[in-house]
This record gives structure tokens, C-alpha cells and sequence, in this order.
């Protein structure tokens, strides 16, 4: 997804699925969350918690590009 992109899904793990970046997902009854995806990780669950089905789509944005660690150094420490 692009930046301010915005979807509407009922699975918003296969939605997030080999993306990057930061997203703000509202659910169906007004709460909103931010879920961040890092390349290499994924969401491993995210489930309707209520009581009945979830008969409504989640609306997801994309709020933040990836953050970049070009041109940080990993330091190693001796023992």
C-alpha cells in the first residue's frame, strides 16, 4: 500500500501480509488501532473478539512509511 492508502478488509493479517510500515485500523465498531509490519515479520493473529460474527470490514490505512536503518552500524562488544 501506498502512503494514506486506506482498504477495507475482513482479515487484516492476510490484508498486512508482506507489508511495511505503519497502519491505523479502525474496526467496525469505531476503535481504532495501530498495527506496524517490519519486512520479515508478520501479524501471526489478529481475531474478532465479540460475541457474534464480524459482519462489517475493518477499514485499514497506511499512516507511516517503513523506517530505514541504512546508515546505522551494528557494534559488536568484546567480552
Amino acid at each position: 500500500m501506498k502512503l494514506n492508502d486506506s482498504i477495507t478488509t475482513y482479515d487484516i493479517a492476510e490484508a498486512l501480509q508482506d507489508e511495511t510500515g505503519k497502519f491505523e485500523v479502525t474496526s467496525p465498531t469505531g476503535e481504532r488501532y495501530f498495527v506496524t509490519c517490519q519486512p520479515g515479520h508478520s501479524i501471526a493473529s489478529f481475531e474478532w473478539a465479540g460475541s457474534e460474527p464480524n459482519l462489517q470490514p475493518f477499514l485499514v490505512r497506511k499512516v507511516a512509511q517503513s523506517v530505514t536503518t541504512e546508515g546505522r552500524s551494528k557494534r559488536s562488544v568484546a567480552a
